[in-house]
């Protein structure tokens, strides 16, 4: 592990904070312990993306319940995974004994919009959607704008500025998709609404051939988009063309306003990130299986950590068949501690 990932801290501070922050982190707890392990069960670690907090006793088995937590992060899997460790074979470790850890997976809770466009309706779109626990990346390529924005009171942790223009930063709209210099996150959500409409056609040009992001919303009247549509098919697929959404917002709410508009356009991206979450639900690995998948692929026997791991019956077996020294290695383990 390098040392971006060093164990630092203790586990339940570390939980508090990633807890408030709505960011992706586990809680790895050993569980059981039969024969010798470097920890004794009730051991904890907090895992998150980039850190580690406490430790489960370090070596290959820490190494792969940190993978394998971080791995199921990643794809934004939630629910308890109890895993099934054969230290020896497993994670060759001298100890040879066997372990159960449980991994609780609270993955990143809070959506992601990319905003460009600080005006009347960018603000009050900010208002409406920080409070609801949205991570919102500001952006507009007038710094004046930007500063003079105001955040809801109490969501300043949640609103990112940066003042970005396009014409400048990525100088034309056939500059790589995928550039550093695009700042919008993948599986962002991302709404265009600058002031000027020259911006507004690169930012598209530029973002419509991702299909890394969760939206993608234009604002403007049906005549506005016909326009755009027609000069952007020089440089873009019409497949990447149909994933803007113009005009933005749910229909039926008249006024011109623009909290008006904020509400519609709000109401719209809750139905679409609420859609996008029950879709993940359904097609999550654990819930075709009811367990975790192996590192190899899924194991319909067991929750093993690689394709060699131990079934529930192998399982209770090797507990059964170090229960004399089960005794020992935790008491051990206490005295160590």
């Amino acid at each position: 592990m390098n040392a971006k990932s060093a164990a630092t801290g203790r586990w339940y501070q570390a939980l508090a904070e990633a807890q408030a922050a709505l960011t992706a982190h586990a809680l790895a707890t050993v569980v059981t312990v039969a024969g010798s392990a470097p920890r004794g069960a009730g051991s904890k670690m907090l895992i998150t993306p980039d850190t580690l907090h406490d430790s489960l006793g370090g070596g290959r088995l820490e190494q792969l319940v940190v993978e394998r937590a971080r791995g199921m992060l990643a794809r934004g899997q939630s629910g308890c995974l109890l895993e099934e460790i054969a230290l020896g074979q497993h994670a060759q470790q001298c100890c040879g004994g066997h372990v159960q850890v449980l991994i609780e997976l609270y993955p990143a809770l809070a959506p992601r919009l990319a905003l460009f466009g600080a005006g009347h309706v960018g603000q009050a779109i900010v208002t409406l959607l920080a409070p609801l626990g949205w991570q919102i990346d500001w952006r507009d390529s007038r710094p004046e704008q930007l500063t003079a924005a105001t955040t809801p009171a109490g969501c300043e942790g949640r609103v990112e500025r940066q003042a970005f223009n396009i014409l400048t930063d990525l100088p034309t709209a056939k500059a790589a998709p995928a550039s550093e210099s695009l700042p919008v996150m993948a599986g962002s959500h991302v709404l265009v609404l600058t002031h000027d409409h020259v911006e507004d056609q690169a930012l598209i040009a530029a973002l419509a051939p991702r299909d890394d992001l969760a939206s993608l919303g234009l604002i403007g009247s049906s005549s506005k988009w016909a326009r755009f549509r027609q000069r952007l098919r020089s440089d873009l697929e019409e497949h990447q063309i149909a994933r803007v959404r113009c005009p933005i917002g749910v229909p039926g709410i008249p006024g011109k306003r623009p909290e008006e508009i904020a509400i519609g356009v709000v109401a719209e991206l809750l139905q679409i990130e609420a859609r996008r979450s029950d879709e993940a639900a359904v097609n999550s690995p654990d819930k075709a299986t009811g367990h975790g998948a192996s590192l190899q692929g899924t194991s319909a026997q067991g929750t093993s950590l690689d394709s060699h791991g131990l079934t529930r019956q192998g399982a209770r077996q090797l507990r059964a068949h170090f229960a004399p020294d089960a005794m020992h290695q935790t008491e051990t383990t206490q005295k160590a501690e």
